[in-house]
Parts: structure tokens; sequence; C-alpha cells
């Protein structure tokens, strides 16, 4: 009968992990698991800090005794969290113990490994669908913090692993984060940019787009291309650029279109977001839960901002427009004052020469420049033939459902020149009139926009436009910047047939 009884208290015995039980030699105790990743055996717990007398966020690497190729796995990934650690971003915790894969229960039980992160508080991005999906404009300002949580990963030479919604939460002040850090050893940075585009199709459509979700998730539908159907296609509501972002980020960086980068991911959510998205949240004090609040109450809202924003506006006008009358007569009314001077210098110097120009100069190397990371650029094959002269051919940009600077900043051309020229001009032709065009000088073939220069602007007309260059040192690379595409109605698309440059005499 003890036999049996001994055999009948080993069957009974409860799995592990549970509540209560303690890691880390005691320190850390169990209180709740909150979600896991069937993908692999990972648990995600919420525990408590016994020396600190915190809460803690607890991601289990829980690996059979007698497998070793699992327990190797799991070696694996404290070594990749470990090599994590020294990220410090507002999109993912702060990661603050590692504990080596250790033996629990008998000899036979299972072994396990576990990273130690701070607790977010808020809620469970799943719990943000209760109410059925979110708003595209609350969805976007929510995300926007995971996608430079990616960018500064990346940037880093890491992988942030956030390719599995039960590891994000959303804090009180709406900001979604990376929870429970910790990336299986086979996670690629490509799986960061899914795992974005697919955070983002699940709060617009409450679907979940990848394989092997959670099962409390319901998958997305697939179309006949065998491919989640467009969250526009779902929800009408849904601006084109939010669901082409979360269609080009699952197809991955790999793929013909896909999105290569999480700050691509983030500039595209930062243009279709605003503050005023804050009033359709609120923030539970006591719970620190995020729940929506009543739409209709936060447009009254909005309204009402809209017209007390026109009215300070209109009263700025007004008062701007005074004030510029007044100067006007002054110009031109003798009130015994200071005279005005403009351009004033010495009587005896001569005036400066008009530059001379030189010939046009050719141009060594013509690509497309697009520093959005959002597909692949736009007709990049055609690009050379900018340089050929032909009015029959050229380069266009695509078709833009919206105009810039909705789903990119703009869009150029950069051109490269044997030696740095003192270019005096730059000649367009093109079919395309509205279009706008910035003249900027460059370092680098590849730069980031923002180190680059403006020396000339122009709104371009049928047929060729003549763009004049302020002086500036000699330069190696010209870039044609589009900031405004030519057409409209759900079509904006702009087309250039030829470009010239002329450089002052030397």
């Amino acid at each position: 009968m003890t036999e049996s009884g001994g055999a009948q208290t080993h069957r009974s015995r409860p799995p592990w992990p549970t509540p209560g039980c303690a890691l880390g030699r005691g320190r850390y105790r169990l209180l709740s698991e909150v979600g896991r990743d069937d993908r692999c055996a990972v648990r995600l717990w919420r525990g408590r800090d016994l020396v600190l007398e915190r809460d803690v966020a607890l991601t289990l690497f829980i690996a059979a005794s007698r497998d070793p190729a699992t327990v190797a796995l799991v070696r694996s990934a404290v070594g990749r969290a470990l090599r994590s650690a020294r990220l410090e971003t507002a999109g993912a915790v702060r990661m603050l113990d590692v504990l080596e894969a250790e033996r629990r229960g008998d000899p036979d039980g299972p072994s396990a490994a576990v990273v130690v992160a701070e607790w977010t508080p808020g809620c469970a991005l799943v719990d943000l669908l209760d109410g059925g999906p979110l708003p595209p404009a609350v969805a976007a300002r929510v995300l926007v913090p995971l996608a430079g949580a990616v960018d500064a990963a990346h940037n880093a030479g890491l992988v942030l692993g956030c390719d599995h919604p039960d590891r994000i939460r959303v804090t009180p002040d709406r900001q979604a984060r990376l929870a429970f850090p910790g990336p299986v050893p086979t996670t690629e940075p490509r799986d960061d940019i899914l795992g974005l585009g697919a955070m983002l199709y699940l709060l617009l459509t409450g679907c979940w787009p990848l394989p092997e979700g959670p099962p409390t998730l319901p998958p997305a539908p697939i179309g006949h291309n065998g491919l989640p159907i467009s969250p526009t296609t779902l929800r009408p509501e849904v601006p084109v650029e939010l669901s082409t972002l979360a269609l080009r980020s699952i197809a991955g960086p790999g793929t013909n279109g896909g999105v290569r980068t999480g700050a691509a991911v983030r500039q595209v959510l930062e243009l279709n977001t605003s503050a005023e998205d804050d009033d359709l949240f609120s923030a539970d004090a006591r719970g620190g839960r995020v729940h929506p609040v009543d739409p209709r109450r936060a447009q009254r809202r909005r309204r009402i901002k809209f017209g007390v924003s026109m009215t300070v506006l209109g009263t700025a006008t007004l008062l701007i427009l005074g004030y510029a009358g007044v100067q006007v007569v002054s110009v031109f009314t003798d009130t015994g004052g200071t005279p005005l001077v403009v351009a004033a210098g010495p009587t005896n110097r001569a005036p400066a020469p008009s530059p001379v120009l030189s010939g046009p100069v050719g141009v060594r190397h013509v690509a497309v420049y697009d520093p959005s990371g959002l597909g692949s650029p736009d007709h990049q094959k055609d690009v050379g033939k900018l340089l050929e002269g032909n009015p029959g051919t050229g380069w266009s940009t695509d078709s833009y459902f919206q105009q810039f600077p909705v789903y990119k900043k703009g869009l150029g051309v950069m051109l490269s020149f044997e030696a740095p020229i003192a270019a005096s001009s730059v000649t367009v032709t093109s079919p395309s009139p509205g279009t706008v065009l910035e003249i900027r000088t460059a370092t680098s073939a590849n730069p980031r926009l923002d180190d680059t220069t403006l020396v000339g602007t122009a709104t371009l007309r049928p047929g060729s436009t003549r763009i004049p260059l302020r002086a500036g040192p000699p330069t190696r690379y010209l870039l044609v910047w589009i900031t405004r595409l030519s057409g409209g109605q759900d079509h904006h698309q702009s087309r250039i047939t030829k470009l010239g440059v002329q450089q002052r005499a030397t």
C-alpha cells in the first residue's frame, strides 16, 4: 500500500512551473503566468523580487533535461540575452538579471533559464482589443516606441524579439513596450520587422497574421495570393499607408517591396498619428489599465479644440496683416527716423560681377535616393535614362495614393560627379507640372537627408525648368529631392525625362 501511495503521489505531482515557486536561489517568486510563446518552450510570468520588494517580468526558457538539443538552445538564448542587456530604449524594458539553466524538481525534471526584467505596469497588448480593433491613428501612436526600440536594437547589432504579442505590454501612457526580453536563438532581425507589421495588423483588424500565434487570437483571413487580406479591405477607415505598411512589413525585408528597417516603420507610424489621439484613450489610475473612451466624446473635444485653434489663428493673421501694412507704409513715408538701408557697403567698391557660366557638366553616376527604407527604390532600373536626353524615355516615381509626406517625406535622385564642381543651376525637363523640387548638396552618395544642404528650389513648369543654385563650396554630389508630386485624387506621381547641371566658370 505504501508503494501504491508513493506512486499515486508521484503521478499527482503538479506540473512545473506553478505560482509560488522560487527561482534564483529563492530570490524570485512566481506570481502568475501572463503569456507563453508556444513556438518554443517559453513561459512569461509576473514575479516578485523578494530582496528588493518589487514586481519583475520573468521569461522562462524551459527544456527537458534529457533533450540535449533543447538544452543547448536554452544556453544559447541565455548568452544572447546577456548581450542584449546593454540596450536602453523607451520601447523595451531594462534587463535586470539572467539566471543560468538549472534543473527543477527531480533529476529527470525540466531545466529552466530565466531572463529577469523590470515589470511594465499597464495592460497586455491584446487587452486593447477588448472593445474591438483600435482607431488607426491610435494603433499607430501605440506602436511608435516599439518601432524605435527595433531601430535602436538593430543599430547596436542586436535582435529585439518582438514577434509575439504576449511579449508586448502597453504602459499607462499608451506606449507599447517589449515587456519580456530574451529572443529565442533562431530569431533574426527580419523577424523584428515581421513582428512590427503583425502588431500593427493585429491592432487594426483584431486578427493575427503570422503562423503559430496565440490560440486566443483569430487568424487573419487569407486572400487568393496566399497573403493576409489588407486591413483596408477589412476596415475601409484604415488609411492605405498603414495598411500597406503592415503588409509590406509582414512580407519581410528580403522580398520585393518589403520594409527593411525599424526607422522606416516608425516614420510612417509617426506620420499617421497626432496629439489629439490622446482623447481616444484613458488610464485607470488604480489598476494602470489602458482602455478606450467614447469616440463621440473625443470627437466633440477635437471639434472644440479645432474651433479655438481657428479663432486664435484668425486673430493672429489679422495682427500680422496689420503689422505688415504698417511696415509697408513706413517704407514709403519719411517719419524722421533712421533711414532704411538695403545692402549698404563702401561707395568705392565695384559691383560684384555676374557669375560667368561654363557649359554643362557630365554626371558619372545617378541613383534613386529613398531614405525611408520602405520597399525597393522607385523604378531604379530606369533612372539612368535621365542622362540619355531622350524625351521619350526617363524616370518616374511610383504612383502614391496620398501626397508626400503622408507615406514618405519625399523621394529623390542623387547625381555623382568625377570631381567636385561649383554648380550654378540644374535644368529639369519634365511632363509633370506642379512637382516641387529641392536641390541639395551632399557629402556622400547615400547621406541622411538632415546632412544635406538646401541650395535651390522650384515648382516645375511644363517642359524645362532651370533652377538657380546658391553659391557654395564645390561638391561631388547633388540631390534632386521631390517634396511634392504631380497629380491628385489618389494618383500622385512625377516623371522626369532629363536632368542637366551647369557649373560656374573657374
